[in-house]
């Protein structure tokens, strides 16, 4: 008995330009070398984090044989349309509570209460100075 050995078309990969990035995660997309054939798509992830894209990127785009209005962006083509800014980092940065502030950090902790008193916690406490290292209170208490 001969059984048939079942045929696959697949089309090439073709570059397009990203229009729109919808709410649901798919993507609008420009085909380059054509007039006005824009279609929808998804983006293949390979990893837990997808590859963060912005409008305006150029991507490769697998387009499946008969169903060329449901593509598959593989990735996107040289450098973001809209590359990260550097991160800003601010000269003073306040921040406020009402009635208290605690950093915790596993058995590490700094608190900040509203009438005043900080309290810090952890399992061994290590003060460094380049220079002075002053402590002042209206009493000090060691052990």
């Amino acid at each position: 008995m001969k059984t048939e050995t079942p045929t696959f078309t697949v089309s090439a990969g073709v570059l397009g330009r990203i229009m729109e990035i919808r709410g649901d995660g798919r993507l609008l997309v420009a085909l380059e070398g054509t007039t006005n054939s824009v279609t929808e798509c998804s983006q293949l992830q390979t990893a837990d984090v997808p590859v963060g894209l912005a409008v305006g990127d150029r991507v490769l785009v697998w387009l499946p044989a008969g169903r060329p209005d449901d593509g598959v962006v593989l990735g996107r083509i040289g450098p973001s349309a809209d590359p990260v800014p550097p991160k800003e980092i601010p000269d003073t940065l306040v921040i406020e509570a009402r009635k208290g502030l605690v950093l915790r950090v596993g058995d590490g902790s700094i608190t900040i209460r509203a009438d005043g008193k900080i309290l810090i916690k952890g399992k061994d406490l290590v003060s460094h100075a380049k220079r002075m290292n002053r402590i002042k209170g209206g009493a000090v208490s060691l052990n």
